[in-house]
């Protein structure tokens, strides 16, 4: 399942953050970067069975950067 993030700030420390990170149970990827989206590859035993949406934020939300940034996430489609 792909996630995307969007966010105009910090781009580099989330996928720094993310990229071969894993947060409850799911493992993030980078896939690509559209503008101002970031597409990250989720997998994991949990990857069928978590919001993947509400990890991410977490994860984010969760870092020293994450509280003062405007972004979103939201599900992808699959490549």
């Amino acid at each position: 399942m792909n996630v995307i993030i969007k966010s105009p700030l910090m781009q580099d420390r989330i996928k720094a953050l993310l990229d071969g990170g894993t947060f409850g149970g799911v493992s993030f990827s980078f896939s690509e970067k559209r503008g101002m989206e970031m597409v990250f590859r989720a997998s994991g035993d949990n990857a069928g069975e978590a919001d993947l949406v509400a990890v991410a934020k977490s994860a984010i939300k969760a870092s020293d950067f994450g509280k003062g940034i405007m972004f979103s996430v939201a599900l992808g489609k699959d490549n």
